[in-house]
């Protein structure tokens, strides 16, 4: 799939336009060999799982376009299918989505029409993790909160299997690529078991309320999916890593990220 994936129109000119062109510029040899029952077969069923796998992929793509419009008109928000450097610059201040790092990485993009900041901007990352003809593309659905307050600086990812496998090893690369430190909790029963936490302020769990924790783990817990979270300071993302929502899921994780944010912010204006 990650070949298609990354060779879909060259694919589709293969399988459409030169048989065309082929039948055109030798007709009697085409018609020839299409007869001949076993060579059509063969080609018949060579082709058809490119070609249906064309045709599903177009069609889910202008489907979820279709659908996400009309969740935008239900919900109040503004629909960009291709949306430009400028609606995108704000999600290219995190760190932990680095490697969505062109605009056209970014697609529909979903933007509140009420500017009260309850409503989080969402859109779809598309990642490419490797390199060659063993890369494999994802698709990530982020949610960002704008906010007026500071925040503190931190990104919580979740952990695999193989990431606690690796422990240390697993979690000093990933310290690297964001080029975070990580960060362990002293005195909070913060679930590092599940989490890795980086942040470079040596005192950040001091602003990490005990209810934003509780919540965290509570989503954990009843859904038994783990997400990641990220502030830089000024603006809040969080996303289930490599996952795109369905509708009735995209409600799901807006109401729970929205109640984890409404809590880290109330927490910190409870400190001051």
């Amino acid at each position: 799939m990650n070949f298609i994936e990354r060779n879909k129109t060259k694919l589709v000119i293969l399988l459409t336009v030169i048989p065309l062109l082929l039948f055109y510029m030798f007709p009697k040899t085409m018609v020839y060999i299409f007869l001949d029952l076993t060579t059509f077969s063969i080609f018949i069923i060579l082709s058809f799982p490119f070609i249906f796998y064309f045709i599903y992929k177009l069609y889910a793509e202008k489907k979820r376009a279709i659908d996400l419009k009309e969740y935008a008109e239900k919900h109040n928000y503004d629909f960009y299918e291709n949306p430009n450097e400028d609606q995108i610059s704000i999600f290219k201040k995190f760190k932990s989505i680095r490697t969505i790092n062109n605009q056209d990485k970014f697609f529909n993009l979903l933007v509140p029409k009420d500017d009260n900041q309850t409503k989080p901007l969402i859109v779809t990352g598309k990642s490419e993790i490797g390199g060659g003809e063993h890369s494999t593309i994802y698709y990530t659905q982020i949610f960002l909160y704008k906010n007026n307050t500071e925040l503190p600086k931190f990104y919580i990812q979740r952990k695999t299997g193989f990431d606690s496998y690796l422990g240390e090893r697993r979690e000093l690369t990933e310290s690297q690529r964001i080029g975070i430190t990580t960060y362990k909790f002293k005195k909070k029963e913060f679930p590092h078991s599940k989490y890795f936490f980086f942040s470079e302020n040596p005192n950040i769990e001091n602003h990490i309320p005990n209810e934003f924790i509780k919540l965290l783990n509570a989503g954990i817990n009843r859904k038994k999916e783990l997400i990641n979270i990220e502030s830089n300071g000024k603006n809040l993302i969080l996303y289930k890593q490599w996952s795109r929502h369905s509708l009735e899921f995209m409600d799901f994780y807006s109401n729970l990220f929205r109640v984890l944010k409404e809590s880290l912010i109330k927490g910190l204006e409870d400190e001051q």
